[in-house]
């Protein structure tokens, strides 16, 4: 994971964060009550955090992600000067006004039919989702669903060792005999979701400097509100994302194994999520065993919908974080 604990290891002797032992005398298998849980695995996040950022690879995270941003919002732009200027060039060579207007309506509405058309295949054929999605400014919706599509795998490049880390170093004893084992990984599995929030928070910035200096009708406080929509979407999915990778990096001790587990897991799960589109009922309900299944259902344009698809990424992810969570809570640290 990109901030590992182990840099509790020197401070093991105090842990200010903790003031209270393991209610056990194992190593963080005792029972808590609900509230201490709670505590604990904000605690472990929030330090876990702080912890996070200053790493090169929160750096190398972010730097990614921000060029993810640029070249989606780069790519954007230059289509759209390309048709522009294949639009002024044709109605250019053209001596008639009338002609001209109709060559430009014609050009508008070309470009207006082509671009309904690939909201229908982002939205998967649903005219509803599709209808919603037209309601973000085209720029934001290019971003969003690139970022989508590049968040899984850069959570498993940099999340593998999300317990892992801890695991090989054993570091993770220290905090053990002060907490359980579940307020552990769940402070871990906060940290990220955090982490990729404000990551996310950054790729904003590209996407306002490359329309405002490049797009001569950029409206900057829509297309800010836009991105704003977009934010919670991104965490939301990366929760989702997250179960995977927290599972894989329970399941073996070494960095390197859970990186290559995470990677070929998450693998696994869109090969899973594409077949079972196909798949006839009940098969296709497969789908939803995949954090891919609910990238679509971020854009439906009814708020219950999309709260109970948020529902389901955070179902998602506690479901295979448990999976995980029964070898690692029964590994002998």
């Amino acid at each position: 994971m990109i901030g590992s604990t182990t840099r509790l290891a020197p401070r093991s002797a105090a842990l200010p964060y903790f003031s209270r032992p393991a209610t056990s005398g194992t190593l963080g298998l005792g029972v808590a009550t609900s509230s201490t849980f709670l505590r604990d695995a904000w605690l472990i996040a929030g330090f876990d955090l702080r912890e996070s950022i200053r790493t090169r690879r929160a750096l190398v995270l972010a730097l990614l992600y921000l060029l993810v941003a640029s070249i989606t919002s780069y790519v954007y732009v230059e289509v759209v000067r390309l048709a522009q200027q294949a639009t002024s060039e044709v109605i250019g060579g053209m001596a008639d006004t009338g002609d001209k207007v109709a060559a430009a309506a014609a050009a508008g509405a070309a470009q207006s039919a082509g671009y309904t058309g690939l909201l229908y295949v982002i939205a998967g054929g649903d005219p509803q989702i599709a209808g919603h999605l037209a309601t973000y400014p085209p720029m934001v919706l290019v971003f969003a669903w690139f970022s989508l599509g590049a968040l899984p795998w850069l959570i498993a490049l940099t999340s593998y060792d999300l317990v892992a880390g801890d695991l090989h170093l054993r570091t993770v004893r220290f905090v053990a005999l002060r907490t359980s084992r579940g307020a552990f990984v769940l402070g871990k599995l906060l940290s990220q979701v955090l982490l990729v929030a404000l990551i996310a928070g950054l790729g904003m910035i590209p996407v306002l400097a490359i329309g405002g200096a490049y797009l001569p009708r950029f409206d900057v406080l829509d297309t800010f509100l836009a991105l704003l929509r977009a934010w919670p979407i991104l965490a939301l999915f990366a929760f989702a994302v997250l179960g995977p990778v927290a599972c894989a990096s329970q399941l073996v001790r070494g960095p390197g194994a859970a990186r290559a587990l995470a990677i070929v897991f998450l693998f696994a799960l869109w090969v899973l999520g594409i077949w079972a589109v196909f798949a006839p009922d009940p098969l296709s309900l497969l789908r939803w065993l995949t954090p891919f299944a609910y990238k679509t259902q971020f854009f439906h344009p009814d708020l219950l919908h999309r709260l109970m698809n948020a529902a389901g990424c955070a179902a998602l992810c506690a479901g295979y974080s448990w999976i995980g969570f029964q070898v690692f809570r029964r590994r002998d640290l």
